[in-house]
């Protein structure tokens, strides 16, 4: 018989195994709804995921490990919410209230004048900044021990190999069709289940750098003698090698498909980060090195010696895979609308700054600035630039939220990057991703998609946990 505490262990393991089957639920029905741009999916997906930390929270308690980066999230949730209130509650004597309000209320007398410009539409857009910090909440309560934490990564890492290979598929047996209806857009490239090349560009970066990751922490540290080789190469490393190295081109050659020249710049710039921290690791193991009675190589020849090899890699990889994406990056530069626009965003910023013009005014405001001389195609719903459209419409706030989210992330990779050895693919995944969507995030508004902006949160919160566990907390 066993005991009512085994048993309460037992009803809170299985709890947690349910849990975790219906935390992908979310993320799967973003991804079949082309990364959730609808308001409605984010209602959907957003309601089991706080239900979810509620039970978590009563049941199991936080971790004293990531509680830190559960604080900061829930900080920053609060401060977001606190800034919506702000810019939608109309102040007395309509204090830092909009001037256009000034020509509704000779139009409509007795109309409440705020901040915000779209007060009716901002908490609903709120919802969009809630639902990655919930994710993000939640994979830290689930996978809060290294097993449970290298489980997430590498179903992740799979998962996107598998979207990958379905991605490659469509399109080239049916180009015209987007998952479940036509393709409007984008006909020439591959936009795997998203609407927008670049945000799918950024998706199959990500997994890129996921799988190439695990595939070098797979192989392991090579040794240079034939039996060591062999011993190396055996069974237990082959399987899994052989399985991330698959997934690996898979996702790389839908990332060369999109077209995307902020994606493809921005995921070459991530693995050139992420390989150039494996290979500046500091390794305990020097005895393979000692040996060889041979002169060896300084060690900053041998390292400049890696980075040449990589560099030459990477150039042959963009030559052979990339020559459609480099091809439009050379016949168009810098000939884009979004570049010609950046001045009315810049006028845009500058009269709304410091309040914001309110979180979901863009689509209606940003039309006043356009340049006609920029040509009148398209409907400019969002900014190809999530940094110059969160200042437009969220103010001052949103530099703060983003630099403080930012900077706190690098300090639990750093520590990562310190104190894990066996697992230290897991803080320089976590840098890695930080660097590519910090740079992608500047060319295309790829974190503005909810579906997108939950696979980041649903990565980073396994990193961080893989960073910020002691060695050994595996269970």
């Amino acid at each position: 018989m066993m005991s009512e505490l085994q048993q309460e262990r037992a009803g809170r393991r299985a709890l947690r195994n349910v849990l975790i089957f219906l935390f992908w639920g979310p993320i799967l029905i973003g991804l079949l709804n082309y990364g959730a741009v609808e308001i409605q999916t984010v209602v959907l997906m957003i309601v089991p995921v706080f239900v979810m930390i509620a039970a978590l929270a009563i049941t199991k308690g936080i971790s004293e490990r990531t509680r830190p980066a559960l604080v900061t999230a829930i900080v920053l949730l609060v401060m977001a919410l606190a800034w919506v209130a702000l810019q939608v509650t109309p102040l007395p004597l309509g204090l830092f209230a909009q001037p256009a309000w000034q020509d509704v209320a000779g139009i409509l007398p007795g109309g409440d004048a705020s901040i915000s410009l779209t007060p009716g539409d901002d908490w609903s857009s709120a919802l969009r900044i809630a639902l990655p910090l919930g994710v993000f909440m939640l994979a830290l309560l689930l996978f809060d021990t290294d097993d449970r934490a290298v489980g997430a990564v590498n179903v992740l890492a799979v998962a996107g190999g598998v979207v990958s290979v379905l991605s490659i598929l469509q399109f080239e047996i049916a180009p015209d069709i987007l998952l479940f209806g036509p393709k409007i857009a984008y006909l020439d490239s591959l936009t795997g289940f998203f609407v927008n090349r670049n945000t799918a560009a950024t998706c199959f970066g990500l997994i890129v750098l996921l799988n190439l990751a695990l595939l070098l922490h797979a192989l392991g540290e090579p040794r240079l003698g034939f039996d060591d080789l062999r011993r190396w190469w055996h069974r237990e490393r082959r399987l899994p090698a052989l399985g991330y190295g698959f997934w690996l081109s898979a996702s790389l050659i839908a990332l060369m498909l999109t077209k995307s020249r902020g994606g493809l710049l921005s995921s070459v710039i991530a693995i050139a980060f992420l390989l150039a921290l494996r290979l500046f690791r500091r390794s305990k193991r020097r005895a393979m090195e000692r040996s060889f009675s041979a002169p060896r190589m300084a060690p900053w020849a041998r390292r400049s010696l890696q980075l040449v090899a990589v560099a030459l890699l990477l150039f042959f990889v963009l030559h052979m895979l990339g020559g459609r994406t480099l091809m439009r990056a050379e016949t168009q530069g810098l000939g884009d609308s979004r570049y010609c626009v950046m001045p009315g965003i810049l006028s845009a910023i500058a009269n709304h700054f410091p309040w914001g013009a309110g979180l979901a005014s863009f689509e209606n405001v940003f039309p006043g600035y356009r340049d006609p001389a920029c040509g009148l195609y398209g409907i400019w719903n969002r900014a190809h630039n999530f940094y110059l459209e969160g200042i437009f419409t969220f103010g001052i706030m949103f530099p703060l939220l983003v630099v403080g989210s930012f900077l706190t992330l690098l300090r639990f990779f750093w520590i990562g990057l310190r104190q894990r050895r066996g697992l230290r693919f897991g803080p320089e995944i976590g840098l890695s991703a930080l660097v590519l969507v910090a740079i992608h995030s500047a060319f295309d508004f790829s974190l503005q998609i909810s579906g997108m902006a939950v696979i980041v949160a649903a990565l980073l919160a396994p990193l961080v946990t893989i960073s910020l566990n002691q060695p050994g907390n595996r269970l």
